[in-house]
């Protein structure tokens, strides 16, 4: 007998789509494989002209889950992750990405995470960076707890480690996730909002590897596709097309800065809070990046690689 969807489940998969039709069944199916049961799955697409859409069809009458959404308009990612948002019923969210996968166990060690910590608004575990092909490369570096009761120690932490931030597909309380501005239209608004996230709470870590992230090139992680924001925001690609400042890759950490500060300095904590968690993200984030400029121009007078390439396992091809 297939699962019924409750009209408040605990938790809500948020997923965004457009043109994803490679890896979005094996997603799917991870999600139908989760031990915990009682969550939707609610689906937005932006108006995709590949086989995406029949894909998430053939989900919904399989399982009374699913709720899926066709936008009249390609809204861009920002947009329609927006949407997504603001669908879920879930106490808990999670976004869920059309090419990464989940182990059975992972909503129901993070929900369980959450439910014993009421000061978390975010549960994420152990993850693992996988290839087209699902074999594994290389273990997340720049994991474990943020739970400073100082939310300005909290973003240190984070900073420090910035690289991955598999935080951003953790199951977070669905009604903190709306306080923030949620995400924006340039490739790294999603750190903003888990910036954000991490100013009203701490970030519980479960110590066990249930999250694989796709690195390919068909994403805007580690990708080299030509033109991310035709793909993410076509509205913003747009208003660049004929200009000599099209928006790249990598170009954005400025905006970020600034975007992050504002969010933060106008966001509904205490003023005291509020300026303390700015205060500490500006300088911080700046520093680091100065730092790694630094050690790049030095890499480069060196004639050293730019970027140490990390250690890579090579396990068996899985069916993922």
């Amino acid at each position: 007998m297939r699962p019924r969807m409750s009209d408040s489940p605990r938790v809500t998969l948020g997923v965004t789509t457009y043109n994803v039709e490679r890896y979005l069944a094996r997603a799917f199916d991870a999600v139908l494989a989760q031990d915990f049961t009682d969550f939707e799955v609610v689906v937005c697409d932006n108006q995709s002209t590949d086989g995406t859409w029949d894909i998430c069809r053939q989900y919904a009458e399989r399982d009374s889950r699913f709720r899926i959404h066709r936008n009249e308009t390609n809204l861009g990612q920002t947009g329609n992750f927006e949407r997504v948002v603001s669908l879920a019923r879930g106490e808990y969210f999670r976004l869920t990405a059309h090419d990464d996968l989940m182990a059975p166990a992972l909503l129901s060690r993070c929900v369980e995470a959450l439910d014993a910590d009421p000061d978390a608004v975010l549960a994420y575990p152990g993850g693992v960076l996988i290839d087209e092909h699902g074999d594994e490369l290389f273990r997340a570096p720049d994991e474990g707890p943020l739970t400073h009761p100082r939310a300005t120690r909290r973003i240190v932490g984070l900073v420090g480690r910035w690289q991955y931030i598999n935080e951003l597909f953790g199951v977070i309380r669905t009604d903190v996730l709306r306080r923030t501005r949620l995400s924006g239209p340039y490739v790294s608004a999603d750190r903003r909002m888990v910036v954000e996230l991490l100013a009203r709470g701490s970030f519980v870590y479960v110590p066990q590897t249930l999250f694989y992230r796709r690195v390919h090139e068909e994403n805007s992680f580690g990708a080299k596709r030509g033109d991310v924001y035709q793909w993410l925001e076509p509205d913003v690609a747009r208003s660049h097309r004929g200009t000599t400042k099209a928006p790249r890759i990598g170009s954005d950490y400025f905006r970020l800065t600034v975007d992050t500060v504002v969010s933060l300095l106008r966001g509904d904590l205490p003023l005291p809070q509020r300026l303390a968690t700015a205060a500490t993200f500006g300088g911080y984030f700046t520093l680091r990046r100065l730092r790694t400029w630094a050690g790049r121009q030095r890499r480069r007078i060196r004639g050293l690689p730019l970027v140490d390439a990390p250690p890579v396992s090579r396990p068996p091809r899985t069916s993922a």
